[in-house]
């Protein structure tokens, strides 16, 4: 049931990425991804702070209310002082990319970081509090709500209204005001549903203490999304500042490249990815993490291999421009590589180890990213590439320090090369398959419906194909 809510929220995720593109139209929303990509480094340092566990062991409720109390001002002096960051932040954009009233957009993305972490506090309270209460689905509507009043508010502002670039933007963020609001007046219509465990009393527990033990726990968590989203947050400010002082690219197609990858293609990418990730997390709890990472890229350069070859097809149906398709590759082939740097950090559990392998390959992108762009510049490529190659890098350094360390852990040698090769063997004839099915049947990105059609006969002949090799395979 929890997965197939998953399923469905990724799946809505997705077409909310398309309905916005549409809405959006020829009109660049890059100080949105710009302000998205740092709002997603701050909301990261919330990602670990969770009051479920020590609420359980607690048992007065004004024990449980002070907890609650203590935790919610501390994230409000924290959010209040990502604010002031995001101004500093702000104004250093301005003067670094030569950018102009961006300050409205800043200040109301600080405002709404506090958002998710206040939810997240607020439903494990009284989930604990209350019984016969799924209070966890306000956090499901919380995100609908959101996506839904972004689209409505996008519409108004970008097509009805036709509001200039700064104040359309601020209200994509303003959605998110909206959706707090009503969410909080949900939670406060809801308050007398479900029976009240209250207990009287109070708890004999060092406050400071706890509150420590929470916000200390499990924080590692927190530092590799910090990290995953810092490497997009330096690919964008990078490429914008040499696209457009040392290649002097215009402005406007800078940013729409930049938000097309991004924003867009990021968005079905990450939804790739989630397929990937729900077909490996089938294995057994106690399954290796050679095994795991075995799986993830068995099935994610399956879905990279497939996805590649349609993907001036998918650019027709979805995007309506097949010149796009270039961008999407990249970024598919970016996918593998996140997917199993994802793979390693779930696994290992050594703080000093994640740390250390966290910030080796966050320098490496650092170091890469400008003689990548360059020499990519020199052999006549997509200047894209070299940032691509930077992240997947650095990430792939990371990747193989975290293996090495648990490999070490597990001692436990199996031999992985044949089947790697036999990955490889397979996928190899995936792709000359579809090589052959392109000379038969010619890729046609004229027409919508014959690209529509031409996609699911790839998808078709790909499943075919994987499922015979397995049931050979027994």
């Amino acid at each position: 049931m929890q997965e197939r809510k998953r399923f469905i929220l990724n799946t809505l995720n997705l077409i909310w990425f398309i309905i916005l593109y549409y809405i959006i139209g020829n009109k660049s929303i890059f100080l949105y991804v710009l302000s998205l990509s740092l709002y997603n480094i701050f909301l990261s340092c919330f990602n670990h702070i969770s009051i479920k566990e020590s609420l359980k062991k607690i048992i007065t409720t004004k024990s449980k209310e002070k907890i609650l109390k203590y935790l919610l001002l501390i994230i409000t002096v924290i959010s209040f002082s990502f604010i002031l960051l995001s101004i500093l932040i702000s104004d250093l954009t301005s003067i670094f990319l030569k950018i102009n009233n961006i300050l409205p957009i800043f200040i109301l993305m600080g405002i709404t970081i506090i958002n998710k972490p206040l939810i997240r506090l607020l439903t494990e309270y009284l989930e604990n509090i209350k019984s016969n209460h799924k209070y966890s689905t306000l956090i499901t509507i919380y995100k609908i709500i959101e996506k839904i009043l972004l689209l409505i508010f996008a519409l108004f502002s970008f097509r009805i209204f036709k509001l200039n670039i700064i104040s359309s933007i601020s209200l994509m963020y303003f959605s998110k005001i909206v959706s707090i609001i009503l969410i909080i007046y949900l939670i406060y219509k809801t308050r007398n549903i479900g029976k009240n465990n209250y207990t009287l009393g109070e708890d004999n527990i060092n406050y400071k203490k706890e509150i420590k033990k929470i916000l200390t726990n499990n924080s590692h968590k927190s530092m590799i999304e910090i990290i995953k989203n810092s490497y997009y947050y330096i690919s964008i400010i990078v490429l914008y500042i040499i696209l457009s002082t040392r290649y002097h690219y215009q402005i406007d197609e800078i940013e729409k490249i930049i938000t097309f990858i991004y924003f867009y293609a990021f968005g079905i990418i990450k939804y790739l990815i989630y397929l990937a990730k729900s077909v490996t997390k089938r294995l057994p709890k106690d399954a290796l993490v050679t095994d795991k990472l075995y799986q993830s890229f068995k099935m994610m350069l399956t879905i990279t291999i497939i996805f590649g070859m349609i993907s001036p097809l998918t650019c027709k149906v979805i995007f309506n421009d097949p010149s796009k398709s270039i961008y999407i590759t990249m970024i598919n082939f970016l996918a593998i590589f996140i997917l199993l740097y994802d793979t390693t950090y779930e696994n290992i559990k050594n703080k000093k180890m994640i740390y250390i392998s966290l910030f080796i390959g966050l320098i490496i992108k650092i170091i890469l990213i400008v003689p990548l762009i360059n020499s990519f510049y020199r052999m006549g490529y997509s200047l894209i590439y070299g940032d691509i190659l930077s992240t997947a890098m650095g990430m792939f350094i990371s990747i193989i320090i975290n293996y090495i360390y648990l490999r070490n852990i597990n001692k436990k040698n199996d031999n992985y090369f044949e089947k790697i090769l036999n990955i490889l063997y397979v996928n190899i004839i995936l792709t000359i398959i579809l090589i052959i099915v392109q000379f038969i049947i010619p890729m046609d990105t004229n027409n919508y419906f014959k690209s529509l059609s031409l996609i699911i006969i790839y998808l078709i002949i790909s499943i075919a194909f994987i499922k015979i090799k397995n049931k050979k395979r027994g």
